[in-house]
């Protein structure tokens, strides 16, 4: 923290207590929660049906499920099931908003399956059945009442996952701006989660039905956790809490492996932090160091045993790991072992990913086709520039003040933003070595947008002064409803009822 001059002291004694009422606000969880909703609420009105990507195919999925009372794979595949689906998009007129290879040559023609749509790839089957489960339960709450009440009832179940994503987001600021000296930091543990709240493509997205939510909400709260346990230390509650999320990420979508090498890190860092320092003697450190090593061993055995069971004994488990799940090289998915990927051609392909990525986390609405044009990216661009500067000149000044847990936090924030990308772009690489389009977008960072959005609000504050916090959140708070208003007012109203 800036130490104040004398004659500044008044000053920025006011602006502390004006941040702690701000933060003390009773029942501000309540307060977030209801603005959410609402917000989620407000969009769903304005996004017409089969309007999020991938919506058609995301619904199919949960009725294939209804119906067959079962897990369902590709031969489940029910053209009754597309043709009703085909028949709500035409009566939304779809085909003029939305993203199809098939175009009408005559009136009253309609595609016969989803392949006439969207060619390869035309079903989401592959994908983990748990967050299908999780929407199964409105879709058959609203099996009487049509397939439009169906499908905004699904979506009901999206704008919860994004409460509990902003209340993950809200325990994760509380915990890491809150300091035993009495130095909190209320007004950076505030704007965490309204900034996660007003990000339009946030909130777009968590509009419609799709597999993403859930594990956005469930790495939200294990990373919310994993804060609280390097504030307070480990537990077996809290590692428990970590592990479940985990497990809840992985069962719902791929992105889910984020968490684990984010974990794997976070634990590593924390052995440095709590056991390679403090008031530990050697010998205490010595056993938790060899104890932790023998749970890890320990760990490792288990996984492999369990590995060489599944193996044996549900070979289409093992085998959905291997060739969907992880993408792994296989025959039918193979994978050229040579230079191409660090080759100059090869770089052009990752900033293109990246160029995607960044777009599509701002602001790329619909079925990535509402465009806000290249003078508002550049603008973000900009933006996020200087709150690059301001993270390093924050990181000189300021990071060896904090806490040692605080430090800690931040480092593995870095690290989990660093891990996503990375196994973004791998996944592009691999769609590159077997001729496929790239599918890199921005809300494959939204498993890691708690980290990714504190270190954006560090880096836009670092410049400013200690008295000037409060400004700076109401700054925040007023550009963020600027910015949803202008999107839409101007873009997707526009873009869908024109």
């Amino acid at each position: 923290m800036e130490q104040a001059t004398p004659l500044e002291q008044p000053r920025a004694a006011r602006a502390a207590l004006n941040e702690r009422a701000l933060a003390n606000l009773h029942g501000l969880p309540i307060l977030l929660s209801i603005i959410t909703f609402a917000l989620g609420l407000f969009y769903l009105a304005v996004i017409p049906p089969w309007g999020g990507p991938d919506e058609p195919r995301h619904f199919e999925y949960v009725r294939l499920l209804s119906n067959k009372g079962g897990f369902v794979g590709y031969p489940d595949i029910d053209p009754a099931v597309m043709n009703e689906i085909i028949r709500s998009m035409d009566s939304v007129n779809y085909w003029k908003w939305g993203v199809t290879l098939w175009k009408r040559t005559a009136p009253g023609e309609l595609p016969k399956d989803f392949t006439e749509i969207y060619g390869e790839g035309a079903h989401q089957l592959h994908q983990p059945p748990l967050a299908y489960l999780l929407y199964l339960i409105p879709h058959n709450l609203a099996a009487a009442n049509g397939i439009r009440a169906q499908l905004y009832a699904m979506r009901l179940v999206s704008i919860l996952l994004n409460v509990l994503t902003v209340l993950a987001a809200y325990v994760a600021g509380r915990e890491l701006f809150r300091r035993d000296d009495g130095a909190d930091d209320p007004t950076m543990a505030l704007a965490l989660p309204v900034f996660i709240m007003l990000l339009p493509q946030h909130l777009f997205l968590h509009s419609t039905v799709m597999n993403d939510h859930l594990v956005v909400a469930a790495l939200g709260w294990m990373l919310a956790i994993m804060v609280r346990t390097f504030r307070l230390g480990l537990s077996i509650p809290r590692v428990l809490g970590m592990l479940v999320t985990l497990g809840i990420a992985l069962a719902s979508k791929r992105n889910g492996l984020y968490g684990v090498p984010i974990l794997a890190f976070a634990f590593l860092v924390y052995i440095v932090v709590h056991w390679g320092a403090g008031r530990l003697t050697a010998g205490q450190r010595a056993v938790r160091l060899v104890g932790a090593a023998v749970l890890a061993a320990l760990a490792l055995v288990a996984l492999v045993l369990a590995w060489n069971w599944t193996t044996v004994n549900v070979p289409k488990l093992s085998e959905y790991i291997v060739l969907l799940f992880l993408l792994l090289p296989t025959e039918q998915f193979p994978m050229s072992l040579d230079a191409r990927y660090i080759q100059p051609d090869a770089l052009i392909l990752y900033m293109q990913s990246l160029r995607r990525i960044f777009i599509s986390l701002w602001g790329h609405f619909g079925w990535m086709n509402i465009t806000l044009g290249v003078q508002a990216y550049w603008g973000f661009a900009a933006l996020s520039v200087a709150a690059a500067a301001g993270l390093v000149w924050y990181a000189i000044r300021d990071f060896w003040k904090l806490f040692a847990y605080q430090r800690a936090v931040l480092i593995v924030f870095a690290a989990s933003v660093v891990v996503a990308l990375a196994l973004i772009l791998a996944i592009d690489a691999r769609g590159w070595d077997l001729g496929w389009e790239p599918g890199s977008s921005g809300r494959y960072l939204f498993p890691v947008l708690i980290p990714l959005a504190t270190l954006f609000l560090i880096g836009t504050r670092a410049f400013v002064p200690r008295k000037g916090y409060v400004w700076w959140f109401a700054i925040l708070v007023v550009a963020m409803a600027l910015y949803n208003i202008i999107v839409l007012g101007w873009f997707i109203v526009p873009f869908y009822r024109a």
